[in-house]
Parts: C-alpha cells; sequence; structure tokens
C-alpha cells in the first residue's frame, strides 16, 4: 500500500541519518552525539507521554463516534502498554531526526522560524514509522475495539494484515507533522523572545510555561484533523481525510470537527511542556558527563 511504501522510504532516510555527519551548533547542542539524541529523545517523549495517558483515554473516547466516559480507573489505563513501549522508540527517531535536520539547515544558513518549522516536520515524519502503528494499538483498545493490545496485534496481523497498522497514515501525518512543526517553531520563538524581554535565557520553569503555550496553540489549530485521523482509525468513517471530514460536517455539523479540544489541550500542551523541558534536561545531563562540566554552564 501507500502508506507502507512511504514509511520504508522513511525508514530508509533513517538509516541514511547514521551515515551522515552532524553539523557544529552553538550551545549544548553542538556537543550532542547521535547516541544522546536517541536517549534525551526517547527518555522525553517516551515519559512525557505515558504521564499523561489518562488524558488521551478521554479524547480518543469523546472524538470516536458512539463511544461514553466513564471516570473509572479502568478507562484511563486503555491502551497504556502500546503508549508506554513505543513512546520511547518514537521519541528517539523523533529529535534525532529533528537535531540532525536542525544541523543540515545551519550548515546552508538557513535559521529561524523556517529552520524550526523543517526540523520539526522532519521529526514528526521520521518518528510516524512508530507513531503510526502505536496510534491504530492504542486508540482501537481505547476505543473498546479490542480488549487489550496483545489481542488487537494478534487481530490485525491474522485477518487483515500489517498495512493495517498504517490505517490512518496519511491523516495521522496530516496532524503531526503540521503540529509538531508548529510547536518547535512557536518554542523557539517564544524562547528568543523571552531572552530579549528578560535579558536572560529561559530556565526550566520558563521553559515549561513557554512549551506548553506553544504545544496549546498548535493544538487547537490541529483539532479538526485529529477528529477525522480519530474516526479513521477507529472505524467510525471511511473514505479519506477530505471524505471523512465531508461526511462528519453534512452529519453531524461542522462543530464536531472541534470536538475533544479541551482534553486535547489538556494532553498536548504539557505533552509539548514536558518533552520538550526533559530533551533539554536530559541532553544538558548527558553532555556535562561527557565534557565534565556543569549542566548549568551550557
Amino acid at each position: 500500500s501507500h502508506s507502507l511504501i512511504m514509511a520504508g522510504s522513511i525508514l530508509v532516510f533513517l538509516a541514511a541519518l547514521l551515515r551522515v555527519g552532524i553539523c557544529a551548533e552553538e550551545g549544548f547542542r553542538g556537543h550532542m552525539v547521535f547516541s544522546d539524541r536517541l536517549i534525551s529523545g526517547a527518555g522525553a517523549r517516551g515519559l512525557a507521554q505515558t504521564m499523561l495517558h489518562p488524558i488521551d483515554v478521554m479524547r480518543t473516547r469523546l472524538q470516536a463516534k458512539g463511544l461514553t466516559v466513564t471516570l473509572n480507573p479502568q478507562m484511563f489505563v486503555k491502551g497504556l502498554a502500546p503508549q508506554f513501549f513505543l513512546a520511547f522508540p518514537a521519541g528517539a527517531l523523533q529529535f534525532a531526526a529533528y537535531e540532525w535536520s536542525k544541523a543540515q539547515a545551519s550548515a546552508v544558513k538557513l535559521n529561524g522560524a523556517a529552520a524550526e518549522v523543517m526540523s520539526g516536520a522532519v521529526g514528526a515524519l521520521a518518528a510516524s514509522v512508530i507513531r503510526v502503528p502505536q496510534e491504530v494499538l492504542k486508540q482501537r483498545v481505547q476505543a473498546d475495539i479490542y480488549p487489550n493490545a496483545l489481542v488487537g496485534f494478534k487481530e490485525i496481523v491474522t485477518t487483515k494484515g500489517l498495512p493495517e497498522f498504517y490505517k490512518g497514515y496519511l491523516a495521522t501525518i496530516s496532524r503531526d507533522v503540521p503540529w509538531n512543526a508548529l510547536s518547535f517553531m512557536f518554542f523557539a520563538q517564544s524562547k528568543g523572545l523571552f531572552k530579549a524581554i528578560a535579558g536572560e535565557k529561559p530556565g526550566d520553569k520558563e521553559n515549561l510555561v513557554l512549551g506548553a503555550l506553544s504545544g496549546m496553540t498548535a493544538a487547537v489549530i490541529m483539532t479538526p484533523v485529529d477528529v477525522v485521523k480519530t474516526r479513521l482509525m477507529t472505524g467510525g468513517a471511511s473514505g479519506g481525510i477530505i471524505g471523512t471530514a465531508r461526511a462528519i460536517v453534512q452529519d453531524e455539523g461542522a462543530a464536531i470537527l472541534m470536538k475533544g479540544v479541551l482534553p486535547r489541550i489538556a494532553f498536548l500542551a504539557p505533552l509539548a511542556a514536558l518533552t520538550l523541558t526533559f530533551y533539554e534536561v536530559i541532553a544538558k545531563q548527558l553532555v556535562s558527563r561527557r565534557l565534565q562540566v556543569p549542566a548549568s554552564s551550557l
């Protein structure tokens, strides 16, 4: 299928990253090696995404067709296994590709918002190889289609085949790529604005706030695509992105395209804040240990 071909192409691209040198950058990033990017990205995304999983369950159940939200412990852990185990490799790929893209942009004198948008998009595309199967399994468990991820995995493999793991691929990257690109751009620009106003770089607490604002803004913008993606992945619609969006507007009203926006903000604002902050904290610790300098000096 086209989705598998696209995912395969991205895997080839990721393999190429291992053979390409990283250009020098300012600050601690200029001292990071490839393993630092993998470890920092894996830790940041894995920890942040797992911490916020209960909110993600609510968002999925609100957006999926015909489901109710029951506030009990059993509901909030639905789909936790694929969320936890696949978030770490997805984060590793995302940030390794993001940093590589930033280095390449710097090499051709491309900086500022344009570089952040491009690098954020490249990172999201890299992570999509793992993120899409993760979303398929996770959301189908969250939507009560499968009782758990293991049953879901076996059912998909035996009855529908591997291409089913990439159902909704275009809808997912249509949501994730712009959200990541916008979040990274807003975060970088807001840090620059903070430094211009305060006269110093933002610390960890300031980064949390700036990251949250960045993720929240991007989340609101991309909510309609997220609704369409959820319907496609949970079997509540067919006909592709445009066909599903048109059907939702005609049958349920345009307002449904913003359904789940509040839990989406409640999930993605702290997700961006925690992921971006954790990434810098972990990366600085790794670099400081290797260079034997205080992390505060980086």
